[in-house]
């Protein structure tokens, strides 16, 4: 512990819940609810596409490419996301909010 007169570092950084709770509509639209949609559909694709191939195409190779489609649509969709979402994205901290 360091003695009197040590400021502690204080984010200032808005939350989620803040945003909700003292931001505009517009701000909760484009940084909360948008932001869950998107992960909600990136899910949703990350699902249902492996499923369709491996019901299309039958056997190991179905299942291969199922795979192969996990691993380019999850890494594209963290992408996209920290490019709209991130510190220096367009809705992120310095966006147009």
């Amino acid at each position: 512990m360091q003695g009197g007169g040590a400021e502690e570092e204080v984010e200032d950084r808005r939350t989620d819940r803040d945003i909700m709770i003292e931001g505009t509509w517009r701000e909760w639209f484009l940084l909360v609810f948008l932001k869950y949609c998107y992960v909600v559909a990136l899910l949703f694709i990350a699902c249902i596409v492996p499923l369709e191939i491996v019901r299309v195409i039958d056997g190991s190779i179905g299942i291969a490419l199922a795979f192969v489609a996990i691993l380019i649509i999850v890494p594209l969709g963290a992408v996209a996301y920290l490019r709209l979402w991130g510190n220096e994205g367009r809705l992120g901290k310095s966006g147009p909010v």
